[in-house]
């Protein structure tokens, strides 16, 4: 699944969302021990548009000033990693894509969010969790504060949360990290077709009480299942178990608010088992408190 000797690659752009995403991807390749790919990819024609008529203006020596500072706080945050710094004309999306076919991992910052990226998060990161070929980590634009030690990671019992939960595993391990495994089911009545699938007022409260307690009791053991063959491959990765009740975006990253990083899972058309109204993956994006891995399974 993870390109295990491949460096990690950072997107940048000169923003202070790409800077964030910067020192969270130095940090990370410094804990896995591996090398730092920093890519800032630009679209030609675009940037020549914008200072059109300036004296002076040189667009090579603006990449390259982007790259080589970018490189210069890579190594003043973690002075002995060895850091590669590129520039490529080209749009970002597909360029960055051609990097994730030989990175461990790709690191991108995501823009403060507002009102309406709560809805429609930034399209370059969608593109990317859709089609990446390696891990994506999505950098939120916020202060991450102090370490918390602690990683989260969401199962559903499926082949992709499994694939999720190897990969926080890893991470927990090289970090010496918690590693928080949650999984999430509806407390209430289903909804089928615009109708109640079996509507409340048809049971009794001790039936609505059992209904409950049994799929709390079967939610515990796919989330045991999921993260059993993880668990006796690490056991040094100390672990906690939470069942969380509720809509699966709003539970994971309610859970995820100690955390240093949420690891979610996805098909590429879809986040959990079961979801019919749009992907957790990538709603998670714009809510989580802390960064976002997204894994997407081996072909």
């Amino acid at each position: 699944m993870v390109h295990e000797h491949a460096p990690v690659v950072a997107a940048v752009n000169g923003t202070p969302a790409s800077d964030r995403a910067l020192d969270w991807a130095a940090d990370d390749a410094r804990s896995r021990g591996l090398d730092l790919r920093v890519v800032y990819a630009f679209d030609w024609p675009h940037y020549h548009a914008v200072p059109h008529g300036l004296p002076g203006f040189d667009l090579d020596e603006f990449a390259r000033r982007i790259v080589e500072e970018a490189r210069r706080r890579v190594l003043e945050r973690v002075p002995d990693l060895t850091v590669e710094a590129v520039h490529i004309t080209g749009d970002p999306e597909p360029v960055l894509l051609r990097e994730s076919q030989k990175a461990h991992s790709l690191v991108v910052g995501a823009h403060r969010m507002t009102t309406l990226d709560a809805v429609l998060p930034d399209s370059t990161a969608l593109d990317l969790l859709v089609a990446a070929s390696c891990p994506l980590v999505v950098v939120p634009d916020r202060d991450p504060g102090p370490a918390k030690g602690r990683v989260l990671v969401g199962v559903d019992g499926s082949a992709t949360s499994r694939a999720a939960a190897e990969w926080a595993f890893s991470t927990a391990d090289v970090r010496g990290s918690v590693l928080r495994a949650v999984t999430v089911h509806r407390g209430g009545p289903w909804w089928r077709f615009g109708a109640l699938e079996d509507p409340s007022w048809t049971r009794t409260d001790e039936e609505r009480k059992t209904e409950e307690a049994a799929a709390e009791k079967e939610a515990r053991r796919i989330l045991s299942e999921s993260i059993a063959q993880e668990r006796a491959n690490r056991p040094r990765v100390r672990v906690e178990e939470v069942v969380a009740t509720g809509h699966p975006v709003e539970a994971l990253c309610a859970t995820a608010s100690d955390c240093d990083l949420m690891v979610v899972g996805s098909r590429g058309r879809g986040g959990f088992a079961g979801m019919l109204l749009g992907s957790v993956s990538r709603n998670v994006i714009s809510h989580s408190p802390c960064p976002v891995a997204i894994i997407r399974p081996p072909h």
